[in-house]
């Protein structure tokens, strides 16, 4: 996936997702607004054909891209995890 950073500050990032990936926006902004130092966290759609799907993140007391990187991390342990159960279970289910 290739994302654009559109606007870094010391506490804000917006970055751009591609079109049609902007599903995956709405469990990372969930899980970005049950981070402590994070202040907003939303995305942004704007025009179906002119725009692309943005997140923003604002945060209080750490960089935004460190808030990310961990949010995203928790989110990648945890679908591996679900991966990994369902692929246990789903062998045991007949056909």
């Amino acid at each position: 996936m290739e994302i654009r950073v559109v606007e870094k500050e010391h506490d804000l990032l917006r970055i751009e997702v591609p079109k049609g990936e902007e599903t995956l926006l709405v469990p990372l902004v969930e899980a970005l607004q049950r981070e402590e130092k994070v202040v907003e966290a939303r995305y942004l759609l704007g025009h179906p054909y002119l725009d692309r799907p943005t997140l923003q993140i604002r945060t209080k007391g750490e960089k935004p891209q460190q808030v990310l990187k961990r949010v995203l991390k928790d989110l990648t342990d945890l679908y591996d995890d679900l991966l990994a159960d369902f692929e246990k279970k789903a062998d045991k289910v007949k056909a």
